[in-house]
C-alpha cells in the first residue's frame, strides 16, 4: 500500500511539473521570449511544445529528472546556450550537431558515457562543460571544435585523449582533473593559447618535455599524480606563474624551476 501511495505521489508531482512547464512555454511563445528557464521543476520529460520555440536562444533545464533529450532539440536553430546539468541523462541526441549557433553547452553532473560524434560539428561552440559524468574517451574529431575557449572534463573516467586535441587552437582553459589518464600527448603543446591546464588527480608518471613550448601557459596543476620529477625544459615557459605538485612522490626539482613562488607543494 505504501508503494502504491508513493507511486501516486511521484506521478502526481511529475504531472504537475509537466503542466507547469507547458504553461511557461506558452507564455514564452506568446511574448516571443529569447530565454526560457525550466530548471528545478522535477521534470521527467519535455513537452513537445518546447521544440516549437524557433527563436529561443537560451534554454536552461538544470536540476530536473530528465533522462533523455529528444532529437527534436535540433529544431531550436537559433539556440546559443543550452544547459542540461544535474539530470539523469545517459545519452545525447545525434541531432545536437545541427545547432550551428550554439556557443555554450553545459551537460555536467549526468551519467553520460560518451559524446556523439556530431558534437564535433558545432563551429560556434566556445564553452563545453561535461564534468562529473562517466566519459572514458572523446570523439576522434574533437579537435574540430576550433572556437572552443574553455573545456571542463573533470571528474570523469577518461583514459586517453584523441590526437586531434592539439587542434583546439582557441582553447585557454582545460580542466582534466580526476580522470584515469596515465599519460598526456606532447601534441597538446599545439594549444598555443592555453593559459590554464589542470591535470591533478590522475595517474601521470611524467610530463612531456615538449610542454616547454607553451607560450601563454600561466598555471599548470599536477597535484595527486605519480610524478617523480618535472622536465627542466618547463623553465622556458616564460608566462608560467604556478606549478602545483602536491601529493606527488617528487624527489627533486630541476634547476630553473626553483624560482620563488613557482612550485606549490602542499605536502
Amino acid at each position: 500500500m505504501e508503494l502504491e501511495e508513493a507511486a501516486k505521489l511521484y506521478f502526481g508531482r511529475a504531472q504537475k511539473a509537466f503542466g507547469a512547464a507547458k504553461r511557461k512555454i506558452k507564455k514564452a511563445t506568446e511574448r516571443g521570449d529569447l530565454e526560457l528557464d525550466l530548471s528545478d521543476m522535477e521534470l521527467c520529460e519535455l513537452p513537445q511544445e518546447l521544440f516549437l520555440l524557433k527563436n529561443i536562444e537560451k534554454l536552461c533545464l538544470d536540476g530536473n529528472k530528465i533522462t533523455c533529450i529528444p532529437e527534436e532539440i535540433s529544431n531550436l536553430k537559433k539556440l546559443k546556450q543550452l544547459s542540461i546539468s544535474g539530470n539523469g541523462i545517459m545519452n545525447l541526441p545525434k541531432s545536437l550537431g545541427k545547432l550551428k549557433k550554439l556557443e555554450k553547452l553545459y551537460i555536467g553532473y549526468n551519467t553520460i558515457s560518451e559524446l556523439p560524434d556530431s558534437i564535433c560539428d558545432l563551429p560556434s561552440l566556445k564553452m563545453l562543460n561535461a564534468a562529473s559524468n562517466i566519459l572514458t574517451a572523446l570523439p576522434q574529431n574533437f579537435g574540430n571544435l576550433k572556437s572552443l575557449v574553455k573545456l571542463s572534463l573533470h571528474d570523469n573516467m577518461i583514459e586517453s585523449l584523441p590526437k586531434s586535441i592539439g587542434n583546439l587552437i582557441s582553447l585557454k582553459k582545460l580542466f582534466l582533473d580526476n580522470n584515469n589518464l596515465i599519460s598526456v600527448s606532447a601534441s597538446m603543446v599545439n594549444l598555443r593559447n592555453l593559459e590554464e591546464l589542470v591535470l591533478s588527480g590522475n595517474g601521470l608518471k611524467r610530463i612531456p618535455a615538449e610542454f616547454s613550448g607553451f607560450k601563454k601557459l600561466r598555471e599548470l596543476v599536477l597535484d595527486e599524480n605519480q610524478l617523480l620529477t618535472l622536465p627542466a625544459s618547463l623553465a622556458k615557459c616564460a608566462s608560467l606563474c604556478l606549478i602545483g605538485v602536491s601529493g606527488n612522490p617528487i624527489k627533486s626539482i630541476p634547476k630553473g624551476l626553483d624560482r620563488a613562488g613557482l612550485i606549490v607543494d602542499g605536502g
